[in-house]
């Protein structure tokens, strides 16, 4: 009896893969933006980022700024500290985490 209890749960166990389970996606909350995200992107980011073209993110809108998020990796040039750019005035660390935990819906 033991034995099909062990072939059942190896069935089950090899019957899926890790590529067959759904991806868990979440959208950034918009209310969250406005309260909280904009204002920093306003104030560290905008004055770079305020017309779109095809060398970097357009910040000025929330959609602009999910754009940057999906195609130019908004989430690591903000931890990695990349951006803003040497020059401009740096994020805290409490703003970092603000854009973090926003972009993973936290």
């Amino acid at each position: 009896m033991i034995r099909y209890h062990f072939l059942f749960a190896l069935f089950i166990f090899t019957s899926c893969t890790w590529n067959e389970l759904p991806e868990i996606i979440c959208v950034p909350d918009k209310e969250v933006y406005i309260q909280s995200v904009q204002p920093i992107i306003q104030e560290k980011c905008v004055s770079c980022h305020s017309t779109p073209n095809n060398n970097s993110a357009f910040l000025m809108t929330y959609d602009g700024v999910v754009e940057a998020i999906n195609i130019y990796s908004l989430r690591y040039e903000v931890i990695s500290l990349e951006m803003p750019y040497e020059g401009s005035p740096p994020l805290s660390d409490l703003e970092i985490n603000i854009i973090k935990n926003w972009i993973d819906c936290e």
